[in-house]
């Protein structure tokens, strides 16, 4: 029992493509050799992938089986011990997998591929009502929303999360800005001082401008005072805080890049 137990915490300690080349050279393995060791009743390979398949998988229909000493052997040793053994681990790692990178989609932690996407900056209300504008006007443009939340509010096969500061230009290769067709700004609800909140958004729209200077940028600004501090980099739209901002910046974009 200890024998077996020290095998199974090394077989899960095995790196994913270990374990899935482990796996499958066992199935092809066994799949090779049950002809030769049991040809009277493996006569030919898909008899013997089946066999090695519903053994592995322990659901044993019994429709074939090894009636040969040597075959018996070799099923015990090969497909009972190492090979079921191989095979939920194989299974574990897989659903393992799965729930990580589902946590890490949650906590913002995975790099964005696609295209052609939104970037919103906080996940305001503001932001929700532009998520929701967007997925309203369009039917395949995706949100990267940037944030500094533990975890997304909401995720979907559209709405995607990056956790982190927008103005490190780490965060926004993570958003995949430079691919991106337009950035949404919002001000920063959460800071009392509007100088702050233009200055953070400032800070931004730089940043932004210096990793991909072609991109459609649209800036909520608090007070139009702060408006000639933004003279040095290119803005495309700038909307002072309303109550409906969020679907004047959303239409923006649309009218602006059809």
């Amino acid at each position: 029992m200890l024998l077996l137990r020290q095998l199974y915490l090394q077989v899960t300690s095995l790196s994913w493509l270990v374990l899935t080349v482990s796996t499958l050279g066992l199935i092809a393995f066994s799949t090779f050799m049950m002809p030769i060791i049991e040809p009277a009743t493996f006569t030919n390979y898909a008899d013997a992938l089946w066999f090695t398949m519903t053994t592995v998988l322990t659901v044993g229909y019994g429709d074939l089986y090894p009636v040969t000493l040597a075959g018996r052997i070799f099923t015990v040793l090969f497909l009972y011990i190492v090979g079921i053994g191989l095979f939920a681990s194989f299974i574990g790692k897989a659903i393992d997998s799965l729930s990580l990178h589902r946590r890490m989609k949650e906590r913002g932690e995975l790099m964005y591929k696609g295209r052609h996407h939104i970037v919103i900056i906080d996940w305001s209300y503001k932001a929700e009502h532009a998520i929701a504008e967007i997925l309203k006007q369009d039917a395949t443009t995706e949100v990267v929303v940037i944030d500094r939340l533990e975890k997304a509010k909401e995720l979907n096969s559209r709405i995607h999360y990056v956790r982190g500061n927008a103005t490190h230009e780490e965060i926004l290769r993570q958003a995949n800005v430079e691919q991106a067709k337009a950035v949404l700004i919002f001000a920063d609800d959460r800071i009392e001082d509007q100088m702050l909140t233009d200055g953070k958004s400032l800070l931004i729209a730089t940043a932004v401008e210096r990793m991909s200077p072609d991109v459609y940028t649209t800036v909520e600004v608090e007070r139009e005072e702060h408006l000639p501090s933004f003279s040095h980099i290119q803005v495309d739209k700038f909307i002072m805080s309303s109550g409906t901002i969020a679907k004047m910046a959303v239409s923006s974009i649309f009218m602006e890049i059809k």
